[in-house]
């Protein structure tokens, strides 16, 4: 066990350890959550079910770094996987594994990192060929970079996000421009003189079903898809269903004529929507955007209930562009 001093009046010791077996359903780890400046991709339910179906399904070992104060209260958790090469030695990545867009330490405010931390958080991982953390957000990076001792790697591609204006209604048309607004509103008046068109949030017990259609709507369409394998189709099936209950996520359903447009799944960040999956019924709706008209209807609907901004998280797509997204820099951090 390895001490690390907190920068406050007692001076009280946090302790490092690294384990293969970490609850994160646990309570201890939902306090922690709630105190931290972690992403949604932190979140418990997103953690234990990366765990539970990706590690497996990767031949990874889960190793998580924990931090204690001298109370015992868990101050930070760090999720790694450890993964084996073919001449037997190991490499660490966080727990990424094709499906975190935003890795983030889960660090209790107020907890103090001090210059050793960087040297003390390497010895607790043990022994490895590499360390990679990524991809990770500018807003993330000083986090790292305080506990890793190192300066990061500029990926090249970004998040895109946007945030809301007020009255939405007048800030859609400025966001979107005048002729993109225009359009989609048209293209959405043709699905409704289909039969009618409707937005409706996915129940825990619709959603193997809605997911199970997504995959087939977006089989052949996107290269290293997860939701295409097993282990990935049951790992969102997992995050959506368990998200309807905690909140954490939310699953939309675009309807015409009782037939599915589009599907949308996100992750709740605060008031933040974070999008995750886009599923579209091209054949049938193909000449119409039924994605964009999707977003722009999903957009609507956070709004309505509370939200004051929409991530489109990472990857440089065109389209990011016409909804007015603003580009972040994306990093990652190499050992």
């Amino acid at each position: 066990m390895l001490d690390l001093a907190r920068h406050d009046k007692s001076r009280r010791s946090i302790t490092f350890e690294a384990t293969d077996r970490f609850d994160f359903g646990s309570m201890e780890y939902h306090r922690l959550f709630s105190r931290a400046r972690a992403s949604a991709f932190q979140h418990p339910d997103w953690l234990a079910a990366f765990y539970r179906h990706l590690t497996p399904a990767h031949g990874a070992e889960p190793l998580v770094v924990t931090g204690r104060d001298a109370d015992g209260e868990l101050c930070l958790v760090v999720p790694l996987v450890r993964l084996a090469a073919p001449d037997g030695s190991s490499r660490i990545e966080y727990a990424f594994l094709d499906v975190t867009d935003y890795a983030c330490p889960v660090i209790a405010d107020g907890t103090w990192l001090e210059p050793e931390t960087a040297q003390r958080f390497r010895e607790v991982i043990g022994p490895h060929h590499g360390l990679t953390i990524g991809p990770v957000h500018r807003d993330h990076v000083h986090q790292w970079r305080t506990l890793l001792g190192a300066e990061p790697l500029s990926l090249d591609f970004g998040a895109h996000a946007v945030d809301y204006g007020f009255p939405y209604a007048e800030w859609r048309r400025s966001n979107l421009g005048t002729l993109h607004a225009a359009t989609l509103d048209r293209k959405a008046r043709r699905l409704a003189d289909k039969g009618g068109l409707s937005l409706e949030l996915v129940q825990s017990e619709e959603v193997r079903s809605v997911m199970v259609a997504a995959r087939d709507f977006r089989a052949g369409r996107f290269r290293g898809d997860p939701l295409q394998t097993t282990h990935g189709l049951e790992f969102y099936i997992d995050v959506a269903t368990t998200g309807v209950r905690s909140g954490l996520s939310r699953t939309y359903r675009l309807t015409s004529a009782s037939a599915t447009v589009a599907l949308v799944f996100g992750l709740i960040d605060g008031g933040c929507f974070r999008y995750i999956l886009l599923a579209c019924n091209y054949p049938l709706y193909g000449n119409l955007s039924p994605g964009r008209v999707a977003l722009d209807r999903v957009m609507t609907a956070w709004m309505i209930d509370g939200g004051t901004s929409f991530d489109f998280t990472i990857g440089d797509e065109p389209f990011k562009a016409a909804f007015g997204c603003s580009r972040s820099s994306m990093h990652e951090f190499r050992l």
